[in-house]
């Protein structure tokens, strides 16, 4: 088989992969109905439609040297309610392009000093996953709707995801990684994949759900 006659049928087979959902994704990814809340959604957004969607907020730099992340803030001043809804994007030099989201953080309660100046929260937002997690919760439900946790603690649940996702062909990401060598070092002589990794953490009070941090990274690759 000639060399143009190889690349055409891994581009197909590579084709067929992403328009297969067991082909796309090895592992345990994230589930989709857990990665969005208040109407934003991780990997998806970054600054530019996370403002367009919640509102204005200022931008902050949080954290040093490799681990620091530029970070959003809204509070929700419905009722009583004493909300803090957090969004993070990995800031550092192994950070995504774009300020892509990668973390959501909701707490039911925060100090003073975590809430200044951060907007407030559409009263009509959404403080809940698609996949119906959210503030309150027992912990009996949660484990309803995400199952058993990779760890569990007195105050918090646990659930760490590992998975591999192909890469599109027609992406930037897919012409970079498709060749030869890096097929033979990086992907066992198959298509091209990013390495995902997320994690979600829901701390207990008396059982109860009183915050959510969801973070999902997936410009791993090789």
């Amino acid at each position: 088989m000639t060399a143009t006659k190889t690349s055409v049928l891994a581009i197909a087979l590579s084709a067929l992969c992403v328009a297969n959902v067991r082909c796309q994704s090895r592992g345990q990814d994230l589930p989709l109905g857990f990665r969005s809340l208040a109407g934003v959604t991780l990997n998806r957004d970054s600054a530019s439609t996370i403002r367009a969607t919640l509102g204005n907020t200022r931008e902050q730099r949080v954290g040093t040297g490799h681990d620091i992340d530029t970070r959003w803030c809204y509070v929700f001043t419905n009722g009583s309610s004493r909300s803090l809804l957090e969004l993070l994007s990995d800031a550092s030099d192994m950070g995504t392009p774009g300020q892509e989201l990668n973390v959501i953080r909701l707490r039911a309660v925060a100090p003073s000093e975590d809430r200044e100046g951060c907007a407030a929260l559409h009263g009509s937002a959404e403080l809940s996953t698609p996949g119906g997690l959210r503030l309150g919760l027992a912990s009996s439900k949660i484990e309803q709707l995400l199952g058993r946790p990779t760890r569990r603690a007195a105050d918090s649940l646990i659930y760490n995801f590992d998975a591999k996702e192909f890469l599109r062909p027609d992406s930037p990401q897919y012409e970079t990684w498709n060749t030869t060598e890096y097929r033979e070092s990086c992907f066992d002589a198959g298509p091209p994949y990013a390495n995902v990794e997320a994690t979600l953490i829901v701390l207990l009070r008396d059982d109860r759900a009183i915050e959510i941090r969801i973070e999902r990274y997936d410009q791993s690759v090789c």
